[in-house]
């Protein structure tokens, strides 16, 4: 029974340690695109992709989605699906924006060789014609 209960444990280990906080929302207003919102229910891990961060997307997608980039040269970056475009909005540090808080960082699990990814994403952005405002947090994504 040990033996049986200790093997039971291992198992579920991985599982246990990514538990996800997964929230938030990201809402666009774009005169050229019209306005959309979206609330994340699914991250994974850009590890899947060949990238250090994590694709955020909505239960039903409709074509929004939202990619956190760590990138070792360029530093992070926040792309957002325009939906029923094949286009994107990226914003970096660079971008005039009044708030610009990004963090991804590696959670301490490994499942299938693919580290848990975890961090958030505040972002306040006001030009003409456009605004962003995004409050997303992430972990256990893998």
């Amino acid at each position: 029974m040990r033996r049986l209960l200790a093997g039971f444990l291992l198992c579920c280990l991985p599982a246990c340690g990514t538990s996800d906080d997964l929230g938030g929302e990201l809402s666009v207003d774009s005169d050229e695109y019209g306005a959309w919102t979206m609330s994340p229910t699914t991250c994974v891990s850009g590890e899947h992709r060949q990238f250090f961060g994590v694709d955020l997307t909505e239960r039903g997608d409709n074509g929004t989605g939202v990619r956190i980039v760590d990138d070792p040269v360029g530093g992070y970056s926040l792309a957002m699906n325009i939906p029923g475009e094949d286009l994107s909005i990226v914003l970096t540090p660079e971008t005039e924006c009044e708030v610009f808080d990004v963090l991804v960082e590696r959670g301490n699990v490994r499942v299938n060789d693919i580290w848990a990814i975890q961090g958030h994403a505040t972002v306040e952005c006001r030009a003409p014609g456009l605004e962003i405002v995004a409050d997303l947090r992430f972990s256990g994504c893998t």
